[in-house]
Order: C-alpha cells, then structure tokens, then sequence
C-alpha cells in the first residue's frame, strides 16, 4: 500500500433536527418534528481514485444487465456488477466526482403521544 492511499476529500454533511411538544390534554402531547439532512447541500467529491462507473471486464457485449446475462445475485435477487449504478441509489455511485451521501433532504412528521 502506498503513502497516503487512504487519504482523499474530506465529507460533510451536517444534520439538524427541531421539534416542538404540544399538550393536547393531560395525557396526550403533540410533536411537530422537522429533520434536515445535508443542510448547506455541500457535494462531497470522490478520491480520484475511486473506480466510479467502469464496467466488469467480463460483461457480454451489449448484454442488458439482467438474469439472462448472469448478473443477478440469487441471494438478494439483486442486480450485481456491469455497473455499479444499478446496486444503489447513491448519487455518488456511478459518477467519478461525487462520493457518498445525496442532496439536502428534508422530512417533517407530527407525532401523537399518550
């Protein structure tokens, strides 16, 4: 392993939750929630040595990845190799500048508790 092979772009991604109990009646409270993931909406970048989006050196020539090609692993009935796009929905899977996480995202929920 060479020098500083495990070194590449650093990620971040900041997460922040608020939320708010409301009383109802003695017993029973309200929540409102509001999640956001990846606030600023900062792109993380891949190591430029991350094999991205390469196909396996054995896939049939214009062999559409699918059962009859061979690529579907019988255990999880998922579609492996050919690309690595298709085992994830990652956004960072399958585009050589992108690494982990996604873009911002942001959940609200109400809550009743009794």
């Amino acid at each position: 392993m060479g020098r500083n092979s495990l070194i590449g772009p650093g990620f971040r991604q900041w997460d922040f939750s608020i939320y708010k109990d409301t009383n109802l009646t003695e017993q029973v409270k309200m929540q409102f929630r509001a999640e956001f993931y990846n606030l600023p909406n900062h792109p993380n970048f891949a190591s430029p040595l991350y094999p991205g989006f390469e196909a396996e050196v054995d896939a049939p020539a214009g062999c559409v990845p699918s059962s009859s090609c061979g690529f579907v692993d019988p255990a999880t009935g998922r579609v492996t190799g050919f690309y690595s796009l298709t085992q994830t929905g990652d956004v960072g899977v399958g585009n050589p500048f992108l690494g982990g996480g996604g873009p911002r995202g942001i959940q609200l929920a109400v809550k009743f508790i009794f």
